[in-house]
């Protein structure tokens, strides 16, 4: 539709650019099967271990399920240059003169108000190059599905108490997610004078001081030429283009787990606890993840919201002050009665820690690659409460990205191996308490009080250390969760 457009913007009517972002697809077929079994033997070995007819039941069952993609990667899409008021300049530039570069002085025109032109025109396109950032959407996503599977035993014991083993995974394929379609060339970035790890697209040379070489700045680990206006990468055809990343349904998720619940009431008592022992993969959780551009298969890891362990137990006790009375009525017992303590105990390991680097040593110029090293040594983990600078596990089996030369310069363009996430942060131990009292007035109209308590015991909760590598606070914990939180509430029914 426009032969001279920046390379890599494509427009409906092109060749094989579909008319929409969402076309109908007729082959998502989403199957879904169950099956339920009661066992009935009331003799012998088989008989007490299923306890007779209607004591135990066998289920299982497999679906696959489709979803639409995120509402929030549409809005990616929008407001580009030069159809939009959207536009980040790559270059340096005055306040005064927004669209003159401060390193060469070079003014490629005001861009808006822009009229749409006719298909088929050209030369309008100079004045837009280079683009820092345009997020696009792949065009052959597919919409995203997942295959459930679960197995559970259930077990009636007497008449209050009720044990359920279960296994439940779920794969995820064809998830959303963000990779960079243009990552920077670190043999190219080496290779050209002033190259460093600028990673906002600022020259810089290796010790980070500002450098400008006649005719060649290097923006971020993209070479560029000021002459031609174009970035000088021979072995990627996007040179109209900085970082750029795509929305694509390339990610994958794992999913497998063994649930244990128990419940039972004994008189005025119910309680039930559920005890999870999982582990969930992917290779990336949600669309804030960027996935590795050079080797997709190193992105995946511990998924952000993996919990290993998950025990979490509910018990509610009906008191008894109204046996203190002695009698069945009265303004006493109205006082005594309906009084309930109800209480949610969790214990939890934590969410991995997400390690990273701030600083491109990489020469990716993007997001997804830049993590540090890691020696492969245990990982001392630590109580914040009583360590130095409340430091949660320690920073010796990590060092930077690429290591250092002999005058301990970084070494650029190598890529950290640390995984994404190795490990999980600080567990939970939180009790939520609440109590009760319940009093009918008349047949029509009661009144209930409440009162609430989150985090009953006030233990601090610790929220996850910092794992950028590049920060000072690595390995440290700076915050917590909420503190011990009450609450009153009184209800009128009527």
């Amino acid at each position: 539709m426009y032969p001279d457009a920046p390379i890599g913007w494509v427009f409906p009517g092109d060749p094989g650019i579909p008319k929409t972002l969402a076309p109908t697809d007729y082959k998502n077929f989403g199957p879904r099967v169950g099956f339920a079994y009661s066992p009935g033997f009331s003799d012998g070995i088989l008989g007490k271990i299923f306890g007779g007819p209607g004591k135990t039941s066998i289920r299982t069952a497999f679906g696959m399920y489709y979803t639409a993609v995120e509402d929030l990667t549409l809005f990616f899409e929008v407001g580009d240059a030069p159809f939009g008021l959207f536009y980040v300049s790559p270059t340096q530039v005055y306040l005064e003169e927004p669209y003159k570069a401060r390193t060469n002085g070079l003014d490629p025109g005001q861009r808006f108000p822009f009229s749409i032109p006719k298909p088929g025109a050209t030369g309008i396109w100079p004045q837009y190059r280079p683009i820092s950032s345009s997020p696009g959407f792949k065009t052959d996503n597919v919409l995203p599905y997942a295959e459930h599977f679960n197995f559970s035993i259930q077990r009636e014991f007497g008449d209050s108490a009720i044990l359920t083993l279960a296994y439940v995974g779920t794969r995820g394929h064809h998830l959303i997610a963000q990779t960079s379609f243009n990552p920077g060339n670190p043999a190219l970035c080496l290779a050209t004078p002033g190259c460093g790890p600028c990673g906002e697209d600022v020259p810089y040379d290796i010790k980070g001081d500002q450098m400008f070489t006649p005719g060649v700045d290097v923006f971020g680990t993209r070479p560029f030429s000021v002459t031609s206006g174009r970035y000088l990468d021979p072995l990627n055809p996007l040179l109209d283009f900085a970082n750029n990343n795509y929305s694509t349904t390339v990610a994958n998720s794992n999913y497998n787990s063994l649930q244990i619940s128990l419940e039972r009431r004994v008189g005025r008592m119910r309680f039930l606890g559920a005890y999870t022992w999982s582990k969930s993969l992917d290779d990336a959780s949600g669309f804030a993840d960027n996935i590795n551009p050079y080797n997709r298969a190193v992105s995946k890891a511990l998924s952000s919201f993996d919990l290993a362990h998950n025990f979490v137990v509910s018990y509610t006790y009906d008191l008894p002050f109204e046996k203190l009375t002695g009698s069945s009525s009265g303004v006493a017992r109205k006082f005594l009665e309906g009084w309930r303590i109800t209480a949610i105990t969790r214990f939890t390991t934590g969410l991995p820690i997400s390690m990273g680097e701030s600083v491109d040593y990489s020469l990716c110029g993007c997001g997804g690659a830049d993590r540090p090293n890691y020696t492969g040594a245990p990982i001392q983990i630590s109580e914040p409460r009583s360590s130095p600078d409340n430091q949660c596990f320690s920073a010796a089996p990590f060092f930077s990205e690429g290591g250092l030369d002999p005058d301990n310069n970084p070494i650029l363009g190598v890529a950290g191996n640390a995984n994404r996430r190795i490990f999980h942060g600080p567990g939970l131990n939180n009790w939520d308490l609440s109590v009760h009292k319940s009093t009918r007035i008349t047949e029509k109209t009661s009144i209930e009080f409440r009162a609430e308590f989150f985090n009953f015991f006030n233990h601090a909760q610790f929220r996850n250390p910092s794992g950028n590598f590049s920060s000072g606070n690595f390995g440290k914990v700076t915050g917590a969760r909420d503190p011990r939180i009450g609450q009153l509430a009184l209800k009128f029914n009527f």
